[in-house]
Protein backbone atom coordinates (compact mmCIF):
# COMPACT_ATOMS: atom_id res chain seq x y z
CA UNK A 1 0.00 0.00 0.00
CA UNK A 2 1.10 3.55 -0.71
CA UNK A 3 0.80 6.40 1.57
CA UNK A 4 -1.22 8.72 -0.64
CA UNK A 5 -0.69 12.10 1.42
CA UNK A 6 2.00 12.98 4.30
CA UNK A 7 1.18 13.15 8.14
CA UNK A 8 2.58 16.22 8.69
CA UNK A 9 1.36 18.50 5.36
CA UNK A 10 3.77 21.08 3.44
CA UNK A 11 2.31 23.82 4.18
CA UNK A 12 4.97 26.30 5.16
CA UNK A 13 3.96 25.90 9.14
CA UNK A 14 6.64 25.19 11.44
CA UNK A 15 7.59 22.34 13.12
CA UNK A 16 10.27 20.92 15.22
CA UNK A 17 12.61 18.05 14.25
CA UNK A 18 14.62 16.08 17.35
CA UNK A 19 18.48 17.26 16.23
CA UNK A 20 20.95 16.64 18.60
CA UNK A 21 18.78 15.49 21.43
CA UNK A 22 16.97 19.25 21.30
CA UNK A 23 14.03 20.39 19.28
CA UNK A 24 14.66 22.66 16.94
CA UNK A 25 11.98 25.08 14.55
CA UNK A 26 12.44 23.35 10.97
CA UNK A 27 10.22 23.93 7.64
CA UNK A 28 9.17 20.43 5.65
CA UNK A 29 10.60 21.15 2.26
CA UNK A 30 9.63 17.67 0.67
CA UNK A 31 8.92 14.12 1.60
CA UNK A 32 8.71 11.18 0.14
CA UNK A 33 7.59 7.17 0.95
CA UNK A 34 8.27 3.85 0.91
CA UNK A 35 7.35 0.36 1.87
CA UNK A 36 10.62 -0.31 3.37
CA UNK A 37 11.16 3.19 5.24
CA UNK A 38 8.24 4.48 5.65
CA UNK A 39 7.70 8.23 5.49
CA UNK A 40 10.72 10.35 5.45
CA UNK A 41 11.54 14.19 5.21
CA UNK A 42 13.79 16.85 3.79
CA UNK A 43 13.57 19.78 6.64
CA UNK A 44 15.24 23.30 6.71
CA UNK A 45 16.12 24.20 10.56
CA UNK A 46 15.20 27.71 11.16
CA UNK A 47 18.33 28.43 13.00
CA UNK A 48 21.15 27.94 10.63
CA UNK A 49 19.31 27.46 7.43
CA UNK A 50 20.55 23.52 7.07
CA UNK A 51 19.60 20.94 5.35
CA UNK A 52 18.66 17.54 6.23
CA UNK A 53 17.13 14.79 4.21
CA UNK A 54 15.95 11.17 5.27
CA UNK A 55 14.47 12.41 8.78
CA UNK A 56 11.65 9.84 10.03
CA UNK A 57 8.65 11.19 10.84
CA UNK A 58 9.37 9.98 14.51
CA UNK A 59 11.56 13.08 15.02
CA UNK A 60 9.09 15.53 13.88
CA UNK A 61 6.34 17.03 16.00
CA UNK A 62 3.61 19.42 14.58
CA UNK A 63 3.62 23.06 17.08
CA UNK A 64 0.63 21.66 18.52
CA UNK A 65 2.12 18.73 19.72
CA UNK A 66 4.49 20.62 21.68
CA UNK A 67 2.50 23.28 22.99
CA UNK A 68 0.01 20.21 24.38
CA UNK A 69 3.28 18.44 25.86
CA UNK A 70 4.34 21.93 27.22
CA UNK A 71 8.32 21.61 25.73
CA UNK A 72 7.20 24.80 23.64
CA UNK A 73 5.72 27.71 24.85
CA UNK A 74 6.65 30.00 21.93
CA UNK A 75 3.64 32.08 20.17
CA UNK A 76 3.33 33.44 16.70
CA UNK A 77 0.69 36.21 16.85
CA UNK A 78 -0.22 39.35 19.22
CA UNK A 79 -3.76 38.16 20.14
CA UNK A 80 -2.12 36.76 24.00
CA UNK A 81 -0.51 38.66 26.39
CA UNK A 82 1.99 36.40 26.20
CA UNK A 83 2.96 37.66 22.31
CA UNK A 84 3.08 41.15 23.38
CA UNK A 85 5.30 40.82 26.61
CA UNK A 86 7.12 39.13 23.99
CA UNK A 87 7.14 41.79 21.21
CA UNK A 88 8.08 44.55 24.39
CA UNK A 89 10.37 42.18 26.11
CA UNK A 90 12.47 41.43 23.07
CA UNK A 91 12.46 45.28 21.80
CA UNK A 92 14.08 46.13 25.06
CA UNK A 93 16.65 43.58 25.38
CA UNK A 94 18.00 45.37 22.13
CA UNK A 95 17.68 48.69 23.61
CA UNK A 96 19.02 47.70 26.84
CA UNK A 97 22.34 46.93 24.90
CA UNK A 98 22.97 50.32 24.10
CA UNK A 99 21.85 51.60 27.38
CA UNK A 100 18.62 53.60 26.21
CA UNK A 101 15.72 53.25 28.45
CA UNK A 102 13.17 50.64 27.77
CA UNK A 103 9.47 51.46 25.49
CA UNK A 104 6.00 50.91 26.86
CA UNK A 105 3.31 48.95 24.97
CA UNK A 106 0.99 51.34 23.78
CA UNK A 107 -2.76 49.90 22.84
CA UNK A 108 -3.75 52.65 20.78
CA UNK A 109 -0.69 52.57 18.60
CA UNK A 110 -1.10 48.83 18.44
CA UNK A 111 -4.59 49.82 17.22
CA UNK A 112 -2.98 51.57 14.59
CA UNK A 113 -0.51 49.65 13.71
CA UNK A 114 -3.58 46.56 13.12
CA UNK A 115 -5.41 48.72 10.74
CA UNK A 116 -2.33 48.96 8.57
CA UNK A 117 -1.45 45.23 8.93
CA UNK A 118 -4.66 44.10 7.87
CA UNK A 119 -5.10 47.04 4.79
CA UNK A 120 -1.23 45.40 3.46
CA UNK A 121 -3.01 41.87 3.78
CA UNK A 122 -5.69 42.63 2.19
CA UNK A 123 -4.31 44.57 -1.01
CA UNK A 124 -1.54 42.20 -1.35
CA UNK A 125 1.46 45.42 -0.47
CA UNK A 126 4.00 46.01 1.81
CA UNK A 127 4.70 49.59 1.75
CA UNK A 128 4.72 52.46 4.98
CA UNK A 129 1.69 54.54 5.61
CA UNK A 130 1.96 57.66 4.14
CA UNK A 131 1.89 61.24 6.33
CA UNK A 132 2.11 59.12 9.39
CA UNK A 133 3.24 60.79 12.83
CA UNK A 134 4.72 58.03 13.85
CA UNK A 135 7.85 55.60 13.49
CA UNK A 136 7.11 52.69 11.05
CA UNK A 137 8.97 48.74 11.35
CA UNK A 138 7.32 46.43 8.65
CA UNK A 139 8.23 42.86 8.34
CA UNK A 140 6.65 40.04 6.07
CA UNK A 141 7.15 35.97 5.40
CA UNK A 142 5.30 33.86 3.28
CA UNK A 143 5.74 29.83 4.12
CA UNK A 144 6.07 30.56 7.27
CA UNK A 145 4.91 31.63 10.16
CA UNK A 146 7.22 34.06 12.82
CA UNK A 147 6.90 35.06 16.11
CA UNK A 148 7.52 38.26 17.69
CA UNK A 149 10.57 37.55 18.80
CA UNK A 150 11.87 36.44 15.31
CA UNK A 151 10.51 39.76 13.84
CA UNK A 152 12.01 42.01 16.23
CA UNK A 153 14.97 40.07 16.01
CA UNK A 154 15.15 40.52 12.12
CA UNK A 155 15.29 44.11 12.56
CA UNK A 156 18.00 43.99 15.69
CA UNK A 157 20.21 42.42 13.22
CA UNK A 158 20.54 45.15 10.98
CA UNK A 159 23.04 45.99 13.61
CA UNK A 160 25.75 44.31 12.22
CA UNK A 161 25.04 46.94 8.94
CA UNK A 162 24.79 49.95 10.78
CA UNK A 163 28.47 52.03 11.72
CA UNK A 164 27.83 54.19 14.79
CA UNK A 165 30.86 56.79 13.99
CA UNK A 166 29.46 57.81 10.66
CA UNK A 167 25.78 56.96 11.27
CA UNK A 168 25.22 55.20 7.92
CA UNK A 169 24.62 51.66 7.25
CA UNK A 170 27.18 49.60 5.08
CA UNK A 171 26.65 50.34 1.26
CA UNK A 172 23.64 48.27 -0.03
CA UNK A 173 22.58 47.60 3.28
CA UNK A 174 19.68 48.14 5.09
CA UNK A 175 19.86 49.61 8.97
CA UNK A 176 16.80 51.71 9.22
CA UNK A 177 14.60 49.34 11.50
CA UNK A 178 17.37 48.54 14.04
CA UNK A 179 17.93 51.93 14.37
CA UNK A 180 14.68 52.88 15.16
CA UNK A 181 13.83 49.88 17.34
CA UNK A 182 17.15 51.69 19.76
CA UNK A 183 16.20 55.03 19.41
CA UNK A 184 16.91 56.46 22.62
CA UNK A 185 14.02 59.68 21.89
CA UNK A 186 11.17 56.87 21.49
CA UNK A 187 8.96 55.71 24.43
CA UNK A 188 6.22 53.75 23.23
CA UNK A 189 5.34 51.43 20.79
CA UNK A 190 2.56 49.51 19.35
CA UNK A 191 2.41 46.35 17.08
CA UNK A 192 -0.35 44.51 14.86
CA UNK A 193 -0.29 41.23 12.57
CA UNK A 194 -2.36 39.59 9.74
CA UNK A 195 -1.96 36.83 8.38
CA UNK A 196 -3.85 34.09 5.70
CA UNK A 197 -2.82 30.46 4.38
CA UNK A 198 0.14 32.31 2.16
CA UNK A 199 1.58 34.89 4.07
CA UNK A 200 1.49 37.48 7.16
CA UNK A 201 2.04 41.10 7.62
CA UNK A 202 4.04 43.22 10.82
CA UNK A 203 3.67 46.69 12.10
CA UNK A 204 5.02 48.40 14.30
CA UNK A 205 4.64 51.82 15.37
CA UNK A 206 6.96 54.15 17.33
CA UNK A 207 6.30 57.56 19.55
CA UNK A 208 7.78 59.88 19.45
CA UNK A 209 9.19 58.76 15.91
CA UNK A 210 13.01 58.36 14.94
CA UNK A 211 15.51 58.13 12.26
CA UNK A 212 15.51 61.84 12.03
CA UNK A 213 18.16 62.67 8.90
CA UNK A 214 21.25 63.94 10.34
CA UNK A 215 21.00 62.37 13.93
CA UNK A 216 22.19 59.10 15.95
CA UNK A 217 19.69 57.58 17.74
CA UNK A 218 21.24 57.87 20.82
Amino acid sequence: MIAQNPTFPLDGKQVYVLRNDQWSEARLMGWQWSSQDGEKYTVLYLEDNAREEGVSIERIRSLEEMQNAGIETNVYDLNSQAGIEQMLATHNKWREQVGVPPLQWSPRLANYAQEWADKLLRENSFEHRQNSNYGENLAAASGQQLSPERVVNMWGSEVEYYDYATNSCSPGKVCGHYTQVVWEDTQEVGCGMARNENREVWVCNYNPPGNYVGEKPY
